[in-house]
């Protein structure tokens, strides 16, 4: 024990941190509107016996989902029992990260890419985070993928194998590493890397089937996922959030670089939006001096950061990649420049702490329900407060969707929801159409719709019923009545069935 602590007491004091600020922020993580309370409902739809991708529209990988499902069945279907599984998440992503840093970077650089990851991450006060973050799959995904990228190189290649398959089940991005496992491994253990690499997909697979998900649901999702990703709202939303190139964006790295140098908190979010396209540079003038280790970790974390490639950016997806983009870019600069950048690291993780509680301090609303505990800003949690406690007097089989989202609603009334459109954001209606969502809703017949004043303009359009979803907005008004607006800046507006 004595040696065991000795050789880990930095790893467990950065584990220390991450379980403090759980605890002093408990429930402020996530977002009360957006995507999180989708990793808590279609868990507890899962619980209930319905199937996923026939039953519940996902287009998402399934692990996350079925691993949170069984969480539910062990320890109640609870905000607590997710938030949990995130903090253990995290304490296993920091002790890899660390590991990692280790093998390639000198101690005063391991220590300030670590620092400077935690801050970022377990600090993050929205969907982006480590706690109730908006994919459980990423979150999942990300401690996996490190696990497959150790192994590899502690030269254990099945071990590795298997943790990578269990990363791609998690988060289907992960999948494009597949060819350079296959370069770096060799034929070396290729039938038990072949068998490590099907077992997850294997077993993953078998419980949908057992579930009641048939092969022709996985096709049907397969196809919707390949129709939203040609969508112009989608594209727009990845344009708007830096994660497509254009011209425009080349000066924004230099003025960025700029910012790195120049620390200052109200800038953060964007210092290190340059990263990947500096990192390809450095890597292809590098190459030769690297060893095969380093050429490994370099290459990976280039492939596996594809999707925030042209802007990391701490209030995106960025912040999960930061640790691939920290340990490379130190691989790959001069050794003589590395406590420069560390000193750099070390002053913006305080600088990221410090803006980053502040925005955590301000959720002071809580709301709170037998499902659990959740704090957000006033103007969101007074309207969201009054339309739970509005449900939570109706009969628990009153069928409720809020549109254009709004899972939290349903999870923490306990009332259930569509599970085909359970929300209806610009991106899924322009995949769908308002015909198809109007033939959904006469289906489904939900009690009550709940129409939120929720700024979708990230998708581009930027009111539901207004500015897209007309079609759907006119239903509603035809077969609902309108019989209750809460009482706050962002209003809910219920509608109940004539």
């Amino acid at each position: 024990m004595k040696e065991f602590l000795k050789n880990n007491w930095l790893i467990l004091s950065f584990e220390l941190l991450a379980i403090v600020v759980f605890s002093l922020f408990y429930g402020s993580f996530g977002d009360i509107n957006i995507d999180s309370f989708r990793e808590a409902y279609i868990p507890q739809q899962i619980l209930s016996g319905k199937s996923l991708y026939k039953d519940i529209f996902c287009i998402y990988s399934p692990l996350s989902y079925l691993i949170n499902a069984v969480l539910f069945f062990i320890f109640g279907i609870k905000l607590k029992t997710l938030y949990f599984a995130g903090l253990l998440t995290t304490c296993g992503i920091i002790y890899f990260i660390k590991k990692l840093a280790d093998i390639f970077l000198d101690k005063i650089s391991s220590f300030s890419v670590c620092l400077l990851f935690i801050a970022a991450f377990i600090f993050s006060p929205n969907v982006f985070n480590p706690f109730f973050p908006y994919s459980y799959g990423l979150l999942y995904g990300l401690l996996f993928i490190l696990v497959s990228i150790y192994f590899v190189i502690k030269g254990k290649f099945p071990a590795s194998y298997l943790f990578y398959s269990l990363a791609i089940c998690s988060k289907y991005e992960f999948i494009l590493l597949l060819p350079l496992l296959f370069l770096i491994t060799r034929k070396k253990d290729l039938l038990k890397n072949i068998i490590a690499l099907l077992i997850p997909i294997i077993s993953v697979l078998a419980v949908l089937f057992i579930t009641g998900t048939r092969f022709i649901d996985l096709i049907v999702s397969a196809g919707l996922v390949k129709e939203m990703a040609q969508t112009k709202t989608l594209y727009w939303f990845y344009s708007s959030m830096g994660l497509i190139f254009r011209r425009e964006i080349i000066p924004i790295y230099f003025e960025n670089v700029i910012k790195f140098f120049i620390p200052y908190k109200f800038i953060f979010q964007e210092f290190f939006l340059w990263a990947f396209p500096v990192i390809t540079i450095l890597f292809a003038f590098r190459f030769r001096s690297l060893n095969l280790q380093e050429r490994f970790f370099s290459a990976a974390s280039i492939i596996i950061s594809l999707k925030v490639f042209f802007a990391l950016t701490l209030q995106s997806y960025g912040v999960f990649f930061l640790p691939f983009a920290l340990i490379s870019f130190m691989i790959l600069i001069p050794k003589k420049l590395r406590k420069i950048f560390a000193i750099y690291f070390f002053i913006w993780s305080l600088i990221i702490c410090y803006s980053n509680s502040k925005v955590l301090l301000e959720k002071s609303y809580k709301i709170e329900t037998p499902q659990g505990v959740i704090k957000t800003n006033p103007e969101y949690g007074e309207s969201f407060g009054e339309t739970i406690k509005f449900f939570e007097t109706l009969p628990e089989k009153t069928k409720v969707v809020v549109y254009p989202e709004g899972l939290a609603v349903n999870f923490l009334a306990n009332r259930i929801s569509d599970n085909k459109f359970y929300s209806l954001i610009p991106l899924y209606v322009e995949t769908f159409g308002d015909n198809i969502i109007v033939k959904r809703l006469k289906i489904s017949n939900p009690d009550y719709i709940v129409i939120t004043d929720y700024n979708t303009s990230a998708y581009y359009y930027e009111r539901f019923g207004y500015d897209y979803a007309a079609g759907v907005f006119e239903y509603i008004k035809n077969n609902y009545k309108l019989v209750k607006t809460t009482d706050s800046n962002f209003k809910a507006y219920i509608w109940k069935r004539n």
